[in-house]
């Protein structure tokens, strides 16, 4: 299943990678260091069938970052300028 672009609970979007593999998913966040000037900010919290990652920040704005049963690897929006960012990523995955 290819990655999904959703509005979440908090009305912004969320980026759901689904069964993208563990390996897609370190591409990705290592991408968004090294390429597109994100930090890691905060620890992981491990659950049964859910992880809660370190954040993506940036001076701009920041992306919450996390693993469930349902959706796999997601990155959620906070805000507009972070959806922007979420719905250009998306738009790059689905070429």
């Amino acid at each position: 299943m290819k990655p999904t672009l959703s509005t979440a609970a908090n009305g912004h979007l969320t980026f759901n990678l689904n069964e993208c593999s563990d390996d897609y998913w370190l591409s990705l966040a290592e991408d968004l260091v090294k390429h597109q000037g994100f930090k890691r900010v905060g620890s992981p919290v491990f659950g049964l069938d859910e992880t809660i990652h370190p954040n993506f920040e940036c001076a701009q704005f920041s992306l919450a970052a996390g693993w469930d049963i349902w959706f796999g690897h997601y990155l959620l929006s906070e805000s507009a300028a972070a959806d922007v960012f979420l719905q250009t990523l998306f738009n790059q995955f689905s070429v």
